[in-house]
This record gives structure tokens, C-alpha cells and sequence, in this order.
């Protein structure tokens, strides 16, 4: 009796450990390794991201019969069908292949315009402001319109973060990373990157307003305006134990008369957030919508 269960105990780890894989994302020209990117499931919220010397670990219990889906800013997306890794013995090295970006034409003409004066744009604080937890590999987006119409550039972004009390969840300090995207008018998401600046904010447990300052970076302000986007990054090479977790310091967020705010994990389709409150003031009931409160310096074309 003792030797089945000793038998049956062998194959469990060995099956187990079959499902798990690890290796290295690299940039496909220039072989350099690629830290925090996004490795997820394609049609699960379950994924990983390499840690700072771009290596990872990959669990493919129950996914076997899905796709890994690898994204970076900056790069084109790959996929893997998951099920021709699940023998792989020896360390993955996948390699991705750089995006083309088509921005020197238009540095080459920004350097030659005049801009305005800055200008402040985005969310500002309405009725309420609270905060919210941002799961790792998650993104908050949020689009600021151009009412003006007019092209310019962005001088800086800014967005609040304020630190979270130990609770009954686990808490883990997180990461994060700022991206700019197009605004797809037709569809109503965000669109392609618009830029390859990509930048690590580490901040502390505290309350905070995070100010990145763009000069020798060339971010465009399109016609129709521009999408921000926030995302967490596990700093840590070790996951979450449990699915409920928080991540610290908090994301400030607030309610808005629109609602202007997707939400992506790991680089998957955008998912429109609208969450809202109900407010009642003199008989009169209105609705206001969750918004993070991010900021622009925008200077515009003369």
C-alpha cells in the first residue's frame, strides 16, 4: 500500500512539474534582454511578466489548450500556442521583434515648430475622490480630449497615488509604467502606442503626486486627443498566494461627468470601465462616472 502511494505521489510531481516552464524574452535584433514584460493566457486573466533581468516562470496548469500571448511597448505581439511547450525541458529564450516606429519624420518637424504656453488637461477632482488597488499586469487608461482641435506635444503627465493600511488582504508594493496610446474615434478604445518612451516609476508606500516631466521625450497631442495609460508591475519575481490581493500605494481616482477610462490586462482587448455613482442634490438625480485623476501639460502648435 505504501509503495502505490509512494508511486502515485511520483507521477503527481512529475506531472506537476512538466506544467511548469521558464526562460528569457530578448529583443530579436539586438539579443538584449527585455524586462517586465507581459506573458498571459489569451483567453484567461491568468499570466506572469518577466522581472528585472527579463527572465520568468510560467505555470501552465489547466492552459495547456491555449495560447501564450507576449507583449511589449515597443515591440509586436507573439503568440504561442501553448500545448508545443509542455515538454520543453530546457530554458525558453523567446525573442521579440521590434516595432517599426515612424517618429523621426516627425521629430525631425516638431524640433522645427512653435508651441505654446503650457496647458493643464485631464480629470479633475468632482464631488468625491477615493482610491483603487490596480492589480498587477492591469491598465488604466483614461482619454483626454482635444477640444481645440489643434496638434501639439505633451510636456508632461501627472497622476496621485496615496498609500494603503495593512488589511486583512495580502498587500504587495507594486510598480508602474506609463504609456501613451492613440484614440480610436470609430470603435471608441484606445488604439496603437503612439510613442516608445517607457519608464518605471518606483514609488513609496506614501501619498504622493507623480510628475514626469517629457523633454527629451517627444510624445504627440493628436487632434483628437491622446490616451494615458497606468499600468502595475509585480516587482517581485513572487505571484500573489491568493486571487484577493491588494497592491500599494493606490491609484487616486475620482467620479466624472463622462466615462473615460478602459482597462486592459497584459496587453488583451480594451474593456470599457464604467462604473458609476449616483448622486441627488435638490430633487435633481445625476450621474457621475470613475475616472483616474491624470493630468497633462499640453503645449499646442502656433
Amino acid at each position: 500500500m505504501r509503495l502505490l502511494f509512494c508511486i502515485i505521489c511520483f507521477f503527481i510531481i512529475t506531472y506537476s512539474q512538466s506544467q511548469n516552464i521558464s526562460g528569457t524574452i530578448r529583443d530579436s535584433l539586438s539579443n538584449i534582454l527585455l524586462p517586465y514584460t507581459n506573458l498571459s493566457v489569451l483567453n484567461s486573466n491568468y499570466g506572469t511578466a518577466t522581472d528585472s533581468l527579463g527572465k520568468f516562470t510560467f505555470n501552465l496548469d489547466k492552459h495547456t489548450n491555449d495560447t501564450l500571448f507576449v507583449s511589449a511597448l515597443g515591440y509586436k505581439n507573439k503568440q504561442i500556442p501553448l500545448i508545443t511547450l509542455v515538454h520543453k525541458k530546457q530554458p525558453l529564450i523567446i525573442k521579440l521583434l521590434p516595432q517599426e516606429i515612424t517618429l523621426n519624420e516627425v521629430l525631425v518637424n516638431a524640433k522645427r515648430k512653435k508651441y505654446t504656453a503650457i496647458k493643464t488637461l485631464g480629470v479633475k477632482r468632482k464631488k468625491v475622490k477615493f482610491k483603487s488597488s490596480v492589480p498587477f499586469g492591469y491598465e488604466r487608461c483614461l482619454y483626454i480630449k482635444n477640444e481645440s482641435l489643434v496638434s501639439g506635444k505633451v510636456a508632461w503627465v501627472a497622476f496621485k497615488l496615496k498609500k494603503k493600511k495593512i488589511e486583512d488582504y495580502d498587500m504587495y508594493p507594486t510598480f508602474f509604467r506609463v504609456k501613451f496610446y492613440e484614440f480610436d474615434t470609430i470603435r471608441k478604445r484606445p488604439a496603437k502606442p503612439i510613442s516608445s518612451f517607457d519608464t518605471i516609476i518606483k514609488p513609496k508606500n506614501k501619498n504622493q503626486r507623480i510628475k514626469i516631466l517629457l523633454k527629451d521625450e517627444f510624445v504627440p497631442f493628436l487632434k483628437y486627443g491622446v490616451c494615458v495609460s497606468i499600468e502595475a508591475i509585480n516587482p517581485q519575481p513572487n505571484h500573489p498566494k491568493k486571487s484577493m490581493y491588494v497592491t500599494t500605494p493606490n491609484l487616486v481616482m475620482t467620479y466624472d461627468d463622462e466615462s473615460l477610462t478602459w482597462s486592459s490586462y497584459r496587453g488583451q482587448p480594451w474593456t470599457h470601465m464604467t462604473r458609476k455613482m449616483r448622486w441627488k442634490s435638490f430633487g435633481k438625480v445625476k450621474y457621475y462616472y470613475m475616472n483616474p485623476l491624470v493630468e497633462l501639460g499640453i503645449q499646442y502648435e502656433k
